[in-house]
């Protein structure tokens, strides 16, 4: 393959008296959301909880439960920026309709005056899975998994360069949700989104800058070069290795290193940050050497990764070389 060429519900007891929740913007015409004890803690981020939201059933019948984002109240210093994330990621999703992103369901304001944004949920995060199978020994995914991964990230990538204008702005295992078997697979997370230039060469405003998550960054993030659509190509490439090594990226550069004479224990920092925007090296495992499904994964997490985004192919261009492999995965 040339990839160049065009190529478990948690059920609680609802509060006798639940917090109120104003409505600000969404589908319900009137939204109340338990008091965060009342709800399963789902995950959390720089400044945010998630929480599961199981609804009380509809009188047709069954609800589907929500995830509820929430400034953490405890990270005060950071309240003000995460509530502006949270209303940019709510408008951003009530801009956005597509089976491979998350769906938005509300934005809403406690009493006290916290944000909260109600999503569709996903059962986990591919981390979660990640961690799950590592925890266990399994080892990497198999290839039909990750390529259902690779085409639905890049289906809902797609959306979102060419018909969006979006750079997704921190891509990476945390912030794909999968439900079931598979079954479902969405991309989430929309707080640092970037508009980009219709031709996709660069940033709409010059005042925008990229954020994203270390491990997952590019070259050009980095060393504060222009941020195109290959930034998220870049991610999108590790997401796939991260299904193959079950490791975040890098970071086994910081296992601890312990001086011999002073016992003094630390991280290896400056090997890590050398290695960020480069391209992470794959295990010298059996399966993915000798099973020939893993080998066009393994050169569209190489293409992916290169560290001159010129070189990396487009979120198009990554799906027609995907889908042309699809009987090899069914």
């Amino acid at each position: 393959m040339d990839i160049r060429s065009p190529l478990s519900p948690h059920n609680f007891a609802t509060p006798t008296q639940p917090s109120k929740y104003r409505r600000v913007s969404g589908r319900s015409s009137q939204l109340s959301i338990p008091a965060s004890p009342f709800m399963k803690k789902l995950g959390y981020g720089t400044g945010v909880m998630v929480y599961l939201y199981e609804r009380s059933p509809a009188p047709s019948g069954y609800r589907s439960p929500w995830a509820i984002k929430k400034v953490n109240s405890k990270t005060k210093h950071l309240s003000r920026d995460m509530e502006c994330r949270l209303k940019k990621e709510a408008n951003i999703l009530k801009e956005l309709n597509h089976v491979n992103i998350v769906g938005f369901r509300g934005l809403g304001q406690t009493p006290d005056g916290s944000f909260c944004l109600s999503m569709e949920n996903g059962e986990k995060s591919l981390r979660d899975l990640i961690d799950e199978r590592e925890e266990f020994g399994d080892g990497a995914f198999a290839a039909r998994e990750i390529y259902q991964v690779a085409v639905s990230v890049a289906e809902g990538l797609n959306y979102l360069h060419n018909e969006k204008k979006l750079l997704h702005g921190d891509l990476k295992s945390a912030n794909v949700l999968i439900t079931g078997d598979f079954e479902s697979i969405k991309i989430c997370d929309f707080g640092v989104a970037l508009a980009l230039k219709d031709d996709l060469s660069g940033l709409k405003r010059k005042s925008d800058f990229y954020i994203g998550s270390e491990p997952w960054k590019c070259k050009e993030a980095i060393n504060g070069d222009e941020i195109t659509d290959k930034a998220d190509m870049y991610a999108y490439g590790l997401i796939i290795w991260e299904m193959m090594t079950l490791s975040v990226p890098h970071t086994d550069l910081l296992d601890y290193s312990t001086n011999d004479d002073s016992q003094d224990s630390s991280y290896n920092e400056d090997l890590f940050n050398e290695a960020l925007g480069s391209r992470p090296p794959l295990p010298d495992e059996e399966k993915l050497l000798k099973e020939p499904n893993y080998q066009p994964l393994i050169q569209l997490f190489h293409t992916c990764t290169e560290e001159n985004p010129k070189k990396r192919p487009s979120v198009s261009q990554a799906l027609e070389a995907l889908k042309s492999l699809q009987m090899n995965y069914i």
